[in-house]
């Protein structure tokens, strides 16, 4: 051995060319250099990968190679510093492979065998939305998967049937051709790989889009209603769970069957309240010589609500009627998609004034009446409310309602400040559409009632709940708000009226639906004769109430009334202004939780007969209350000699059927009936309340 290099040397060969000492058989020794890396870590498909390898010993900076093993995995590099980075394109196990580290001073060498694992990627689902489609249009949308083993198979395996017209394929295509609009799911689709393994979706919705020949096809008298005049409504009943749903919204045709500018609100004990972002270019409406019309609304999504309900887009139909000045003032609306929705809903319709979208363009005093549901621990309750409230800019006070809740009364409430009750200070300019939030106290608890209104004029609001419907602080309520007079100025009832209303029977073994109309006449506290035609789930009578007697208190308008049926309604007063003749809104003490209207008749004595009705009539029932019966609209055309013909649409079975031609009776002081009978009736010759004398009622109006 030449000494000249030391023991150093001998030992550096000796142990695998790791250099113990420095030159020199005498020099001072230095630090091993050693790979302390021993394993690496896993990878996986598809998944960014890195590592990076370590060492101790000799002299820094390291430089690093791969000496052997072949190949790296496809995707992964090593640089010199000894990091590995990259995205692993194939699955397996790799190497083993040898890394070799050198340091700074090049006199220091060290290696190790390491192995790289990567794991193939996880069988998941890449598909996070479904696109729209349009009926009458070929659809076709693929699902994507990613990791597992191919090929792929694919199951829809939660959300029931696809759209009428689509299936889905073993291989993951949505196709076909749709024939029904709406929001369809939410759906959960599963995938199964060659090894078996699976994966499911997440909840994904399919959204069908109507075109204005397949939902609302042109009748020809589409400029009958023009974008002068938008129009507001307000629908009640139930969807396809049989719970209670309430509809409200704003809509104006272009003359041609095209949609301007629409909202829509919704509220319901299944759901939960929405409100609707309206797609305008896939909506539309048609309108006939026989001012019968059609209305589709194509919804893109919700502006505020329950963001995990599927957004489904409907369809009304409608008859209007009150033609004044070429405009058609009110009419009567039901929503005409039940074969594919089963909801069954019907309400009013009404023309707007855009000059009264702004705060400023309201009135100052208010009555109010509103019904509906309470959510309460045992069940859903009927609930009735009516009231009155001063506006002043958009404040709320001098607040007076009674409210009845499954049958319990509250007697009258007042919340004298408001205490925060208020309207918002912006209304839509195009939809009339607000906001506002009533406060009340009932005792024990506060009621709040905040709700979206839509301004028919600046006497008429809609009124409807946009809370999420739970106990009795929060209700599920909607009706309307019309001018009333200013306190100690309230006009006395003075003539005439008919009377109708409607609740639910959950007392004793006759369980449903009531409704009554009636007439009477009202004179300096004095009601001197009655008559009230009722069904009770069934049950029909016919009452009179002579010598009975009212109060109207002077603060707001509200009428107690001693004497008429043995729980006495108690009404609170408009101030007669309203072009249907709504004189008062009432609220029942009764344990049926009844609500109604007292509407205007005559001045003077009334004398009469067929000849007052004579002509066109829209008409719908009100609220299904128990659910069992569906809804009605209708057009009636009354020749004013006592035949009638009618063109109905219904939504589920809605007994009796009226038939659709007949005769009726009118006798002089406003009542009648239909059908040989069947159906007694109360009017003032522009609007007609109805019931049948049999089964499970339902309250029909009719408006000229």
């Amino acid at each position: 051995m030449d000494r000249r290099y030391g023991w150093g040397v001998f030992l550096a060969v000796l142990f695998g060319g790791v250099i113990l000492s420095g030159c020199g058989g005498g020099g001072s020794s230095t630090t091993l250099l050693s790979i302390t890396t021993t394993a690496l870590p896993n990878g996986t498909v598809g998944a960014p990968y890195t590592a990076t390898l370590q060492a101790t010993g000799g002299t820094s900076p390291y430089t690093w190679s791969q000496t052997s093993g072949g190949d790296m995995p496809g995707g992964i590099i090593l640089n010199s510093a000894g990091m590995f980075s990259g995205t692993p394109t194939a699955a397996g196990t790799f190497g083993p492979y040898v890394f070799k580290v050198t340091d700074a001073a090049n006199n220091q060498v060290s290696s190790q065998n390491l192995s790289i694992t990567i794991s193939g990627a996880v069988l998941a689902v890449t598909t996070t939305s479904l696109s729209d489609g349009t009926v009458g249009t070929a659809y076709s949308a693929t699902l994507g998967a990613t990791g597992g083993a191919s090929p792929y198979t694919w199951a829809e395996t939660s959300g029931g049937a696809l759209p009428a017209g689509l299936t889905v394929s073993k291989g993951g295509v949505i196709s076909g051709t749709p024939t029904a609009a709406g929001t369809f799911g939410p759906y959960v689709f599963t995938v199964t790989d060659s090894k078996n393994a699976t994966a499911v979706s997440a909840s994904l919705s399919l959204t069908i889009n109507g075109t204005a020949a397949a939902v609302c096809a042109p009748q020809g008298n589409e400029a009958a209603v023009v974008s002068a005049n938008p129009y507001a409504f307000l629908l009640k009943g139930t969807d396809s769970k049989g719970k209670p749903i309430d509809i409200a919204g704003s809509f104006t045709p272009n003359g041609a069957g095209g949609i301007t500018n629409a909202a829509a609100d919704y509220n319901g004990l299944s759901d939960g309240p929405e409100s609707l972002q309206v797609d305008l270019a896939a909506s539309s409406y048609s309108f006939s010589s026989a001012a019968q019309g059609c209305l589709y609304l194509s919804f893109s999504g919700l502006i505020s609500g329950v963001a995990a309900v599927p957004v489904a887009n409907v369809q009304f139909s409608f008859y209007l009627s009150g033609l004044s000045a070429a405009v058609y003032n009110t009419g009567r609306i039901i929503e005409a998609d039940y074969s594919t929705t089963k909801t069954s809903a019907s309400g009013f319709i009404h023309v707007q004034t855009p000059a009264a979208f702004a705060v400023t363009a309201l009135q100052t005093n208010y009555a109010f009446g509103i019904d509906g549901w309470t959510n309460t621990a045992p069940g859903l309750v009927r609930t009735a409310m009516a009231g009155t409230f001063t506006n002043t800019a958009g404040v709320l006070s001098a607040i007076y309602a009674d409210v009845n809740t499954g049958g319990q009364a509250s007697g009258e409430r007042s919340n004298a400040t408001g205490s925060g009750s208020s309207l918002s200070s912006t209304i839509d300019p195009n939809t009339g559409r607000g906001t506002g939030t009533l406060y009340l106290n009932l005792g024990s608890t506060n009621l709040t009632y905040d709700f979206v209104f839509y301004v028919l004029n600046g006497s008429d609001l809609i009124l409807l709940s946009t809370d999420l419907p739970q106990t009795n602080t929060n209700p599920l309520l909607a009706g309307r708000a019309l001018a009333s007079s200013a306190a100690n100025a309230v006009p006395p009832l003075n003539g005439y009226y008919l009377l109708a209303s409607q609740g639910l029977q959950t007392i004793g073994t006759n369980i449903g639906n009531i409704a009554e109309i009636g007439t009477f006449n009202a004179s300096g506290g004095n009601i001197p004769t009655a008559t009230i035609y009722s069904n009770l789930a069934g049950t029909f009578a016919t009452n009179q109430y002579p010598g009975s007697s009212y109060m109207v208190e002077a603060a707001s308008g509200r009428v107690t009334i001693s004497g008429l049926t043995s729980a006495p309604p108690v009404v609170y007063l408009t101030n007669g202004t309203a072009d249907d003749g709504i004189a008062g809104f009432l609220v029942g003490t009764d344990p049926q939780a009844s609500s109604g209207i007292v509407v205007s008749q005559t001045t003077s004595t009334p004398n009469y007969g067929v000849a007052n009705i004579s002509g066109n009539y829209a008409a719908s029932t009100e609220e299904d209350a128990d659910g069992k019966n569906g809804a009605f609209l209708g057009l009636f055309n009354f020749s004013g000699a006592g035949a009638y013909t009618v063109t109905p649409i219904t939504t589920g079975t809605v007994p009796p059927a009226i038939p659709s031609s007949g005769s009726i009776l009118v006798n002089t002081d406003g009542s009648g009936n239909l059908n040989g009978g069947n159906f007694p009736f109360v009017t003032n010759g522009t609007a007609l309340f109805m019931i049948p004398n049999s089964g499970d009622p339902l309250l029909f109006v009719l408006t000229e």
